[in-house]
């Protein structure tokens, strides 16, 4: 990995660890629709401010037409609107957490829509560590916050498969795309989606919008998604989907020390095995 690669993987380990703490504070402050929605309406927002500051126009081609769709849908709208749903049962920690079986997701889907990233023995292996990490986590769900915390880490996981599937599709088609213009047209269509969802079914939460949560909203937006998921899909255009799936294995190492600080978060023994599993058993599938 050359240096060129390497500061903006650490900063988007950096901003993926705190995001989980802010996204914690908002969702717990602010409608889930009207959060989601105008983080993406600003992050979107300023996308489009910085494409067109390129002067880059990009040519639309029907694959890449294909591409945008399936993250506009699979990734910005149904994984974020689940992510949110589930963080709201859950301490932001073992979000983070969860989101550390990304690569053994990817691994498995991998496996079965891209040629020659077959599964082997060191990735089922990795798959079964990951899997029994999974288990200790849901079994101490309990210690995890309220009493639909099991709901909310099946959300998590749910979201997970969802939003792994748009690298497999980037990949499969095998398209290098803007990520400046990904994420302006992804972005503001899924904002714009949702916005129309909080219209129709949350009117009245708008007004449940206040200073306390103005900042979290802002850093979730800039931060939390400009700078990271901009990050994120050029490195997709550098990286093989296996090296990149690295990303995964150090956010929660912030998250889990930003919210316990600040959040008076905590994980007993076994939840701390289990974490230390799933991080483990990510870790492998992709060691060489």
């Amino acid at each position: 990995m050359t240096l060129k690669i390497i500061g903006p993987y650490s900063l988007i380990i950096i901003c993926w660890g705190i995001t989980w703490l802010f996204l914690k504070i908002n969702v717990s402050q602010m409608s889930i629709l009207w959060g989601l929605s105008l983080r993406f309406i600003i992050a979107g927002a300023v996308f489009w401010l910085i494409y067109f500051i390129k002067s880059n126009k990009v040519k639309l081609t029907p694959k890449i037409r294909l591409v945008y769709i399936v993250y506009t849908l699979f990734n910005y709208t149904i994984c974020y609107y689940l992510t949110y749903w589930g963080t709201q049962y859950i301490y932001s920690n073992l979000g983070s957490i969860l989101y550390s079986l990304s690569p053994i997701t990817i691994a498995i889907m991998a496996h079965f829509f891209i040629p020659n990233d077959k599964l082997n023995q060191k990735k089922i292996i990795s798959m079964i560590i990951g899997f029994i990490g999974t288990i200790l986590l849901l079994y101490n769900g309990s210690s995890f916050g309220g009493e639909k915390v099991f709901i909310g880490i099946c959300a998590i996981l749910l979201a997970i498969v969802i939003g792994c599937w748009p690298t497999i599709y980037i990949k499969k088609q095998g398209v290098k795309v803007d990520s400046i213009h990904l994420n302006a047209v992804g972005l503001s269509f899924s904002g714009l989606i949702i916005l129309i969802m909080a219209i129709i079914f949350d009117r009245e939460s708008f007004f449940l919008i206040n200073s306390n949560n103005i900042f979290s909203l802002l850093f979730l937006a800039i931060p939390g998604t400009v700078v990271t998921w901009g990050i994120y899909i050029w490195l997709l255009n550098q990286l093989p989907a296996s090296q990149l799936s690295y990303i995964a294995f150090f956010p929660p190492i912030i998250a889990i020390t930003s919210g316990w600080i600040f959040l008076n978060e905590t994980l007993s023994m076994n939840s701390l095995v289990g974490a230390a599993l799933i991080i483990i058993g990510g870790f492998l599938i992709n060691y060489e």
